[in-house]
């Protein structure tokens, strides 16, 4: 592979942040929440997985449609999962109290020890653009327009 004529600029260009945050925290409010729905599961089953061996039977009209959605749901959550798990200790702690323990703003900066106005603007942002980083089943950066 030649990465001769590949510059940082066009490999990684640069990320509007402000945007991402609003992105990630719509990915990580409203999407995620659902395909744990769909998943069939709960976090904490899908957090640490437990395979009984056991035939599960379907009583859908469509099950191969209905087995697909249910299996990327679920890579949804585990990738989201393990990009939670590969941002710093600060950011783990706020995206877990807030999207898988479903802490509010507020008990979150409480519980950690932040001040409102650091939490709201380094801390949190500073988790979610982290999480869109580390989440590679697609791509949640919003990138800035070239002009």
């Amino acid at each position: 592979m030649d990465l001769s004529g590949v510059s940082m600029d066009s490999l990684f260009p640069e990320v509007d942040e402000k945007a991402t945050v609003q992105n990630v925290s719509k990915f990580l409010a409203r999407t995620l929440p659902k395909m744990v729905r769909v998943s069939g599961q709960t976090l904490t089953e899908l957090r640490s997985p437990n395979y009984d061996g056991m035939p599960k039977g379907q009583s859908v009209p469509d099950p191969d449609a209905r087995l697909v959605r249910r299996l990327y749901a679920e890579q949804v959550v585990r990738r989201s999962i393990e990009a939670m798990n590969h941002c710093d200790r600060d950011c783990q702690r706020i995206l877990d109290l807030l999207y898988l323990q479903k802490y509010s703003d507020t008990m979150c900066y409480m519980a950690i020890g932040y001040s409102e106005s650091s939490y709201f603007h380094d801390w949190k942002p500073r988790a979610l653009l982290q999480f869109a980083d580390c989440y590679l089943l697609e791509d949640l950066h919003i990138f800035e327009k070239v002009q």
